[in-house]
């Protein structure tokens, strides 16, 4: 019997031999793993504005959202947000420019058309001396100046032509409504906005006179000036434009100087956005009618590229001479 049990002993127990199967296999769940903890967090891996960051405006979870217009508005005004601005898709920061401009265009037709309402321009126009524009040129015997309550009207034959700085100086004087009559053409300022027509665009059909205005074109004045400020509108926006890609050079120029390496669009935008700055200002100080100056345009630009160069130095870029980081994927440490 001893002999049987040793080899009973020896041959073990069947079910000690195999085993557990449930140990030797494992668990299946212990050795897949979490399939969420190896795909990690989505949002985490691709965050289209932080290029995987996962970091939002307040720090916290989600994906980030680029500014809409009114967001916009309020970041130009703070450069070291800049960062965000440089995200905005070119359709959105066209609409904000043209909304921009559209707003302040407005504001100032309406301006224009209050105080236009209260000038009694038939006492004006019967204060003209006979004159008369026809084949591009004007013909009046003698120079003719008017004086009253800001509005300051000065013709002759004499001169060719004025000058926007002609106009600056009257309006320094205190003058908003300014009209500056040469031989072959006319300037306007009305609240710093200046305009200027020649007479060989009206054509060899139209004669103006003094009884043409008070009879033809006081009646249609308002009308002519809102067909105008379309034409108005739409140059702004081109200007606008225009401006910030010169003030994108600028910013090239900056970002070579702190060697920090900033992509072209994000320059643009920068100089898009740096620019509300004070054509905000200067739309509220043309609208305000006990404000009789205008800011220099010297001062506008200095200003304006201060407010690009804070931005450039607070804006996050890869500085110049510094090799991207090294990458480990699928490498290993090296």
């Amino acid at each position: 019997m001893d002999g049987q049990w040793n080899q009973n002993q020896q041959q073990g127990n069947p079910n000690q031999q195999q085993g557990n199967p449930y140990q030797q296999q494992g668990n299946p769940y212990q050795q897949q793993g979490n399939p969420y903890q190896q795909q990690g967090n989505p949002y985490q891996q691709a965050n289209p504005y932080m290029g995987g960051g996962g970091a939002n405006y307040g720090g916290g979870l989600g994906p980030e959202k680029a500014p809409n217009i009114f967001q916009q508005f309020a970041l130009a005004f703070v450069p070291p947000k800049y960062n965000l601005l440089t995200k905005v898709k070119v359709g959105s920061m066209i609409g904000f420019v043209t909304l921009l401009v559209l707003i302040t265009t407005v504001l100032s037709f309406v301006s224009l058309a209050v105080e236009f309402s209260s000038i009694n321009m038939e006492a004006v126009a019967s204060a003209l001396p006979d004159f008369e524009v026809k084949n591009g040129r004007l013909y009046l015997d003698e120079d003719f100046r008017y004086d009253d309550d800001g509005l300051f009207v000065y013709m002759t034959e004499d001169i060719d032509g004025f000058s926007y700085e002609d106009a600056a100086d009257l309006a320094a004087e205190g003058y908003y409504n300014i009209l500056l009559v040469g031989r072959d053409r006319m300037s306007l300022m009305q609240n710093t906005e200046y305009q200027q027509l020649d007479f060989k665009d009206f054509g060899s059909t139209l004669e103006i006179s003094r009884s043409w205005i008070v009879t033809k074109l006081v009646p249609f004045m308002l009308i002519a000036v809102a067909i105008a400020y379309v034409f108005f509108f739409v140059g702004r926006v081109l200007w606008y434009f225009l401006c910030a890609a010169i003030y994108m050079l600028i910013g090239m120029a900056i970002a070579a100087i702190v060697s920090k390496h900033i992509e072209t669009g994000e320059l643009f935008r920068i100089a898009v956005y740096a620019k509300v700055l004070f054509f905000v200002i200067a739309t509220v100080i043309s609208l305000l009618p006990f404000v009789n100056f205008a800011i220099p345009l010297w001062f506008r630009i200095a200003a304006t590229t201060a407010f690009m160069a804070f931005a450039i130095v607070k804006l996050p870029g890869r500085k110049l001479n510094t090799a991207p980081p090294m990458s480990m994927g699928g490498q290993g440490w090296q």
